[in-house]
């Protein structure tokens, strides 16, 4: 969140560029978030997977099911405890820039296509 607007994520080192301490918290969290994705997306396609074998009347695997249950919850935890981290580097970096000036346009972009632009 740039103030109340939100921006894109490739956005925000740019915005951030000036506040190193802000964006080392969330490159860190963005990091964090992306490992727990890695983690848990896999991990929950076998927890589903392995479980519905088992619901449809198949054996199973013990290892399966306890190992992405595992891969599941912690790969979940990092990508909470990521988007945490995330959301303290805006506020450290919103109550570091408490004036924010930004505009947002309608209109003709300098590529000429129509759209918004957002200058700051």
């Amino acid at each position: 969140m740039y103030g109340d607007l939100r921006i894109h994520p490739s956005a925000v080192r740019v915005v951030m560029a000036n506040n190193s301490e802000a964006l080392e918290l969330y490159e860190s969290g963005r990091s964090l978030a992306v490992v727990g994705q890695i983690i848990a997306y896999p991990s929950a396609f076998l927890l589903g997977w392995d479980t519905g074998a088992r619901l449809g009347g198949g054996e199973g695997n013990n290892g399966i099911l306890i190992g992405s249950a595992v891969g599941t919850v912690v790969g979940l935890g990092f990508v909470f405890w990521g988007e945490s981290i995330i959301r303290s580097s805006f506020s450290l970096f919103n109550s570091t820039n408490s004036e924010l000036a930004y505009q947002v346009n309608f209109g003709i972009t300098q590529s000429g296509g129509i759209g918004f632009t957002l200058s700051f």
